[in-house]
């Protein structure tokens, strides 16, 4: 019996129009941010200066990739590396006690 494998399956699937369906709730987010925005503050100077920035983040978090990885799981992993303890406490396992013995046989 055959099976059908997925040919792309680190592709993810274009929902609406030409993004992803992650892509289309960064952006849809954003303009829901900058709707608030010109709702509160009206169209003056202070909106292009806290719109700009909301435009610009949101963008970013939609279509920007670092290191082949969505800049949110980057971020993601970079506040996990900043808040989390750096010392390391070795726990001898039997398994180390193997390793090295099959080692130090040779």
């Amino acid at each position: 019996m055959r099976f059908q494998l997925p040919q792309f399956i680190e592709t993810e699937t274009k929902l609406v129009g030409p993004l992803t369906l992650r892509q289309f709730l960064w952006v849809a987010g954003g303009v829901a941010i900058l709707f608030l925005l010109f709702m509160t503050i009206g169209l003056s100077f202070a909106f292009f200066v806290a719109g700009i920035p909301v435009a610009a983040i949101f963008t970013a978090l939609a279509f920007f990739k670092m290191e082949g990885m969505p800049l949110i799981n980057y971020i993601a992993y970079l506040l996990s590396y900043l808040l989390n303890p750096k010392r390391y406490i070795f726990r001898k396992s039997e398994e180390d006690n193997l390793k090295f013995k099959n080692q130090s046989a040779k």
